[in-house]
């Protein structure tokens, strides 16, 4: 997969060969501020206001290798 060489933009990608779902990845500067680590769940909500959509990503749970 190529590199974007914009750090504050991703690519879409297809999740899988038949779903409709689409996957990209979580730029750098996001998961520093987040701290996030693999494993962890993010929810993410989209807000309308007049013609823009704002995108909410939530940090709702750290995930932790102890837990079974």
């Amino acid at each position: 997969m190529p590199k974007n060489p914009r750090a504050d933009e991703t690519i879409l990608h297809a999740a899988t060969s038949s779903g409709t779902s689409l996957r990209t990845t979580v730029p750098a500067f996001a998961i520093s501020q987040l701290g996030l680590k693999k494993g962890d769940v993010l929810r993410w909500e989209i807000d309308k206001e007049g013609n823009e959509l704002f995108l909410k990503l939530r940090h709702i749970k750290k995930f932790n290798n102890k837990t079974k």
